[in-house]
């Protein structure tokens, strides 16, 4: 049965990579995923475990709907660290997946990319900071979560 993305569902373990600013060197710790097909495969759910240098454990889950016809996708978010809220994600279909996001701030977004390969997914997040103070905008990967 093909499943949204081509998703191979269940649990997984890996490594989640993080960083507050771009500046700093990425910290990686242990993770874990579970990735589920919701709503009679009109969406997936993945729930997740990663490790933040500082705070320890954190969790958070990606209810990721499949593109409409237009290729635009909705999703709801929540991290204990990053997104302590439930909000609404919206953003498009990609080759490998699909990658949405919101508006946090004026011209603040942040961007989470689920991205599968052989039916092994990957999440990643980025910041992306609008031109400010003379400087150009800049987008930069937050973290990056891998699962075997």
């Amino acid at each position: 049965m093909a499943t949204p993305y081509d998703v191979v569902p269940g649990e997984r373990a890996g490594t989640a990579t993080f960083r507050l600013m771009p500046s700093d060197d990425p910290a990686s710790g242990p993770s874990t995923g579970t990735v589920e097909v919701a709503a009679g495969g009109r969406a997936l759910t993945v729930t997740y475990t990663w490790t933040h240098p500082d705070d320890g454990e954190q969790t958070g889950t990606l209810l990721l709907g499949v593109a409409d016809a237009g290729g635009d996708v909705t999703a709801g978010w929540v991290d204990t660290w990053h997104q302590p809220d439930v909000v609404a994600l919206r953003g498009h279909a990609t080759p490998v997946g699909a990658v949405v996001g919101y508006e946090y701030g004026d011209g603040w977004r942040w961007e989470v990319e689920l991205e599968v390969a052989d039916g092994v997914p990957q999440l990643v997040m980025r910041n992306l900071v609008p031109s400010h103070d003379g400087g150009p905008a800049t987008a930069y990967e937050v973290s990056r979560t891998s699962w075997a």
